[in-house]
């Protein structure tokens, strides 16, 4: 009990600190896909090179995420223990985030191009007010940022390939409040 509640008490302190510093929180549940479950125990799942691969079928939740669109892997890579989102001919997630009307946020991700894919690579990102389309390549790798202001208390935020075959990945995911419109 005492090790849980010290644990908490760090927890808070940790975030006053942060907000004490300017750090700005984020929005998004599961923006690193930590919480998810690892790939490597879930039904379908392969391994590639020290890389275990699920699919998601639509409908399907990662915590904090809803696959919109199919096909889309759960990956993880045993070597760095990093997780990403990889999104096939089409396939997509979105999530709903809680925002505050009125209130200008910025979606930041990283988009990677998947190596073994096409030679180019494309998304679009749907937000409130935003349609917007990114190519990346396949030996590509780069953070992407999308401004929107918030119109009710939650954000609908979706991304999905355009491009067939292989698509590219998706990870490191925050929504941050930008300030006021």
């Amino acid at each position: 009990m005492k090790k849980r509640l010290l644990t908490g008490v760090m927890a808070v302190g940790l975030a006053v600190a942060g907000w004490s510093l300017g750090m700005k929180p984020n929005h998004i549940a599961n923006g690193g896909l930590l919480e998810s479950p690892n790939p490597s125990t879930m039904s379908g799942a392969e391994e590639y090179e020290n890389v275990w691969k699920a699919p998601l079928e639509v409908g399907a939740n990662v915590p904090g995420f809803k696959v919109t669109r199919e096909p889309i892997f759960l990956v993880w890579s045993k070597n760095s223990n990093k997780r990403w989102l990889e999104l096939k001919d089409g396939g997509g997630v979105s999530q709903a985030v809680p925002v505050t009307p009125g209130q200008t946020y910025l979606l930041k991700f990283t988009l990677e191009g998947n190596p073994q894919g096409e030679d180019l690579q494309t998304i679009h990102i749907v937000a409130p007010g935003v349609t917007r389309e990114e190519t990346v390549t396949k030996k590509e790798t780069r953070p992407l940022e999308t401004r929107f202001t918030a119109d009710s208390g939650s954000a609908p935020i979706e991304i999905y390939a355009t491009e067939g075959g292989r698509g590219p990945r998706i990870h490191t995911f925050v929504v941050e409040s930008a300030g006021p419109n």
